[in-house]
């Protein structure tokens, strides 16, 4: 059955003759910014060369270093070339081949909300366009390019990490479909730093294709969205602050798998063994995904954002129109505005989100496991399905359409490697023994957990992976239950204060803009009466009844409660100036020994990097901490007065947990402590 409003790009390879008489057609691309002549690859690095900018950044090193012109303009050349995008045709129409049959064997689907993408594609060649995916695997952009293909788009000019680069022969095929890559960390090199903020002014400029990038800045291994990184959307906008184009058209795009090619891997990166390098031979070694099955892939362009809407109330142009441009950069009044719209961009990526089946079942497995209840059966999880699916679609999530009972067959089909139906007809957690073989000490990041501790945990975190999603939708809600479950009645007033202060607490672990809080606490107030979880008599709220859909709020947020309390806890029993590292492996190495007791069920996922580097960078925010570096390393000076009181806070909020069973999680932790 096809979802409403969304179409499988697959669909036409599955019934023609030929798929290379499909990749190899005439092509009538779309453009994002109609330019005459058309500019090609080479001109964006002539037009750097050419720059007033950088002209002038080459007669300061020449002085400051005391070197000849030709040798900084060689270096400059250089920097170009490993920066800088090609375009061929010849490549594309190979890769466009070759993804069909790759797709064909490994995808049920691809689907695209065609309408939309349409609407866009009509509203292009008047501006520049940038396309902002969630960044859920390395496949996101190379599926990317095979819809912007499909949909006869010119492929985007791609920004790409410079470990790509390195892959021998992989490297200059992505460079060959668009891709132009930028260096982790530009250390002091300044003239690199130009050059590569040059390159992007140019592409915004004078350029005529899409741009790409992830404001993620990273994969995110946890499926959740994470914090913006303003570094390129900074550089993006350079163009529109100094009136150099019109406009810039911002679309956020949602991208989601039935199951991630890298899901396994990202449990053992959130458990700190550190990924691989990527390298050609590994990418080979990778091709062993083509005897699997991976589900469907979604892709959801989101509403629009026009940059000129966006941010004209809050900025002015006219101090721009006198004086050289090359002198000008984004000053702190533009940079104050830029956070809000990179937020609005994760914003319309999480409601843009496409949950599948699995998602719906992984939270529902998780929420017997933590509830220490038995494995669930097919009919109840059918039931439970039904429910979560009535609750989260009339609360604005996505669902893809299909038939409950062939949907958690297919389940088990493509996610066979994490789950099955047991002989008594319970569906439960696949249990491996995994080998892990020797590892660098110095290279882990955090606790060097046991081998045995690592296979009981990678289910865990494999299954939290796919029911993080889902968060979302429930994150405003369970907090509220939380808070009512904890402190009983109470106002609106009273209840918001609360509801803020957890928020603000999970800033970065449920990532929103503090200016939505209220609305969100408003919404969420809404959902929870309709489904008769809360109620409101003589202006106080409370909990009206406890049902399933309660016990499945609490127990979605119990993982990450217990975290935060715990790095909570261990920083105030570490010196006052402590290094990440430590900190990581004190609360790693606290829940290692508090699970492989096995006398009570605490979730491996609390054991997560992801969520531990969240806490950290909450407290920041809220000046319990501050963070520094310091020979290499981060380090934190604590203020143990202010994580006191964000102890405080936390603590009035467990006694909730009695309701899904687990306040005991919390007794045993404080008796490891």
């Amino acid at each position: 059955m096809i979802h409403p409003g969304f179409e499988n790009i697959l669909e036409p390879r599955q019934s023609e003759v030929s798929t290379w008489i499909w990749a190899s057609r005439a092509l009538k691309t779309q453009v994002a910014y109609k330019k005459i002549p058309r500019p090609t690859p080479g001109s964006h690095k002539v037009a750097v060369l050419k720059s007033r900018k950088i002209l002038q950044i080459i007669d300061e090193i020449c002085v400051e270093e005391n070197v000849k012109r030709e040798e900084v303009e060689r270096k400059l050349i250089q920097i170009l070339d490993e920066i800088g995008y090609t375009k061929t045709l010849k490549v594309l129409r190979v890769l466009a081949y070759t993804l069909s049959k790759i797709f064909l064997k490994i995808c049920s689907g691809v689907y695209v909300n065609y309408e939309a993408l349409y609407k866009i594609k009509s509203d292009m060649g008047c501006r520049p366009v940038v396309f902002l995916p969630s960044h859920r695997s390395y496949a996101d952009f190379i599926i990317f390019s095979y819809v912007f293909f499909f949909y006869d788009l010119e492929i985007p000019a791609i920004a790409a990490g410079s470990d790509f680069q390195g892959m021998i022969g992989m490297g200059e095929m992505l460079r060959h479909t668009g891709a132009f890559f930028m260096r982790r960390a530009f250390s002091n090199d300044s003239l690199y730093w130009a050059a590569f903020k040059e390159y992007v002014y140019q592409l915004v400029c004078n350029g005529d294709l899409p741009i790409e990038f992830f404001i993620e800045g990273t994969r995110s291994r946890s499926n959740k969205s994470m914090a913006p990184k303003y570094g390129l959307i900074n550089m993006i906008l350079k163009a529109y602050f100094l009136s150099q184009v019109p406009d810039i058209l911002f679309v956020p795009v949602s991208v989601n798998y039935d199951r991630i090619l890298e899901d396994r891997a990202f449990a053992f990166e959130l458990l700190g063994i550190p990924k691989p390098r990527e390298t050609t031979s590994g990418f080979f070694k990778s091709l062993t995904i083509l005897k699997e099955h991976f589900g469907n892939i979604f892709f959801q362009f989101g509403e629009p954002i026009s940059a000129r809407d966006f941010l004209e109330p809050q900025i002015s142009r006219i101090k721009y129109s006198q004086g050289p441009l090359h002198l000008h950069e984004v000053n702190e009044e533009e940079k104050r505005v830029v956070p809000s719209l990179s937020y609005e961009i994760i914003r319309r990526q999480q409601v843009s989100t496409v949950l599948s089946y699995f998602n719906l079942i992984a939270l529902i497995l998780n929420n017997n496991i933590t509830r220490g209840q038995n494995l669930t059966g097919s009919q109840e999880l059918n039931k439970e399905i039904q429910i979560l699916r009535e609750a989260l679609r009339s609360w604005g999530a996505t669902i893809f359409e299909q038939n409950i009972e062939e949907a958690v067959k297919e389940c088990l089909v493509v996610h066979q490697n994490l789950v099955r139906m047991k002989e008594d007809g319970a569906l439960g957690l696949v249990t491996n023994k995994i080998v892990v073989g020797h590892l660098d000490h110095n290279k882990l990041k955090a606790h060097a957990l046991s081998e045995e501790t690592i296979s009981y945990s990678v289910p865990f975190m494999m299954l939290q992976i796919y029911a993080n999603p889902v968060l979302h939708y429930l994150i405003d809600g369970a907090l509220i239950v939380i808070v009512l479950r904890s402190v009983r009645k109470l106002d609106k007033d009273e209840l918001y204060k609360h509801f803020y202060t957890l928020r603000a607490i999970f800033s970065f672990e449920f990532v929103l803009s503090e200016a939505l809080y209220k609305m969100h606490f408003e919404q969420a107030l809404a959902r929870l009466s309709d489904r008769n979880i809360i109620s409101c008599e003589n202006d106080q709220f409370d909990i009206f009844k406890n049902n399933y859909f309660e016990e499945v709020l609490i127990s979605s947020i119990q993982p990450f409660i217990l975290t935060y309390y715990v790095v909570i806890e261990i920083l105030l029993k570490l010196p006052g100036l402590s290094d990440e590292k430590t900190i990581l492996s004190s609360v790693q190495k606290l829940l290692e020994g508090a699970i492989s007791e096995k006398k009570i069920f605490i979730h491996p996922y609390c054991m997560s990097l992801d969520t531990l580097g969240n806490c950290l960078a909450s407290l920041v925010t809220v000046h319990a901490v501050k963070k520094s570096r310091k020979d290499s390393m981060n380090v934190y000076e604590i203020d143990k007065d202010s994580v006191k009181k964000l102890k405080f806070d936390l603590e009035s909020y467990i006694p909730s947990f009695h309701v899904i069973k687990s306040f005991d999680i919390f007794l045993h932790i404080k008796s490891k402590l």
